[in-house]
């Protein structure tokens, strides 16, 4: 600790009566041959200029890296070292354990990014940092001693052989982590020519993995396609796609509940639109009617049941959440769905699902958050902005949107920044 503010890395330093000894051999082969001891009695010069001048030292080269393929086959418990780019960041937040935690989002040249955690101390001293880089450049780290975390049993989870699934499990520091901002390398500097190489497809994709409340989306930087037999495999709050026929799941089912116009809330056992005080947002609100249904998903793997809510589901209808109301609650009707069924039938679609999270480890509930036509254009694709299924949002349930919207994110690099629009687009058949 007396040197802790003295030594700076890659900078000279003159050291003098340090203690010199060999390596203990007993418990194995050393790293090193000698081994040096700097205490109070050494004396540390700092060496800014070298005089008479000398040849610079050559730049540090020996690394030992884990590949970012390799994370899932580290043992539990084992610290290894590892180099990236740092991608995007979340603000720090807290954890159920009340610690402070911040979430990054790192890769390598090989596309596979990974979540890595910073905790406490940590965000003061590098979070920060990174976050702050980030508004101009995309930092590279070396982090060394970091771990795969430890799940709330102690044990480390399980790695499936996808990597996308690294995103819920990911590295995070410990004690004895040190992370190096943009270390002079030279294995640093190539990964630092490939970023910049590459720097428009990265901006691309921190604009995908970027949430509306700046929250980091676990998203896999090129689409990943996940046969159905596979979706058990998917950790919770994993967004995947897979290429799937589509079909009403129940032409009897449910299509509209009545749902708090504040928060979201769902009341399913009541039929009638109303003012009432909702116990969730504690205050008088009304209950709107809200598009909700399931549909099944089929490829050559299996099918599964998903839902399909709001904005988009009444695309699929050609119906909005209060004309579905009408319909069926107060004129105790059936709907029109034959061109639901002709939009559907005997089309493969490409589809954009998430995994939500559950309580007590039951399996994930999975909701539809894009799906398009492989053949065509788009069917339907989810605003920027909608929040989950069952995950309380405070924003108010509004009337069906127009056919177009625009939901701005910006991202800036340099001097310059970027928009990204998501539109809404639905083609009715011919004879609607």
């Amino acid at each position: 600790m007396h040197f802790a503010d003295l030594f700076r890395p890659f900078h000279t330093y003159l050291m003098s009566v340090a203690q010199v000894k060999e390596s203990n051999y007993m418990y194995g082969n050393p790293l090193n041959k000698f081994t040096w001891t700097i205490d109070r009695c050494t004396i540390v010069e700092p060496i800014e200029t070298v005089n008479p001048p000398e040849e610079p030292l050559p730049p540090p080269t020996r690394l030992n890296l884990t590949p970012f393929g390799n994370f899932e086959y580290q043992p539990e418990g084992s610290e290894f070292d590892v180099l990236a780019i740092v991608l995007n960041a979340s603000p720090s937040t807290y954890a159920s354990n009340g610690r402070r935690i911040q979430d990054f989002i790192i890769m390598d040249d090989h596309k596979k990014p990974t979540k890595f955690t910073l905790w406490e101390e940590f965000i003061d001293h590098d979070g920060n940092k990174l976050l702050e880089l980030l508004k101009k450049e995309y930092p590279i780290i070396l982090a060394k001693k970091v771990a795969r975390p430890k799940s709330s049993s102690g044990k480390t989870p399980q790695m499936h052989t996808r990597w996308s699934n690294k995103f819920n499990t990911g590295l995070t520091n410990r004690f004895s982590t040190t992370i190096e901002i943009n270390p002079p390398y030279p294995q640093a500097n190539v990964l630092r020519t490939w970023a910049q190489q590459n720097e428009q497809m990265l901006i691309a994709y921190t604009m995908k993995s970027t949430g509306p409340t700046c929250s980091l989306l676990f998203v896999p930087f090129e689409e990943e396609i996940v046969p159905i037999a596979e979706i058990r495999q998917q950790n919770p709050g994993q967004i995947f796609y897979i290429h799937a026929e589509v079909a009403l799941q129940n032409e009897n089912q449910r299509f509209c509940i009545l749902a708090c116009s504040d928060c979201k809330q769902h009341f399913t056992r009541a039929f009638s639109r109303r003012k009432f005080y909702c116990t969730n947002c504690r205050q008088a609100t009304q209950l709107v009617p809200r598009c909700q249904f399931e549909m099944t998903l089929t490829d050559q793997s299996g099918s599964t049941t998903t839902t399909i809510v709001d904005e988009y589901a009444e695309k699929t209808l050609f119906l909005t959440s209060k004309e579905i109301y009408d319909i069926c609650n107060v004129k105790k009707g059936l709907l029109p769905l034959a061109n639901a069924q002709k939009l559907l039938t005997g089309k493969i679609f490409k589809i954009q699902i998430k995994k939500l999270f559950t309580r007590n480890n039951e399996a994930g509930k999975l909701v539809i958050l894009s799906f398009i036509d492989k053949s065509n254009s788009v069917v339907s694709q989810m605003p920027a902005t909608i929040k989950d299924v069952a995950e309380g949002s405070k924003q108010k349930i509004e009337p069906a949107a127009p056919e177009k919207q625009e939901h701005p994110h910006i991202t800036t690099k340099g001097n310059g920044s970027y928009k990204c629009n998501a539109e809404m687009k639905i083609s009715p058949p011919k004879n609607c």
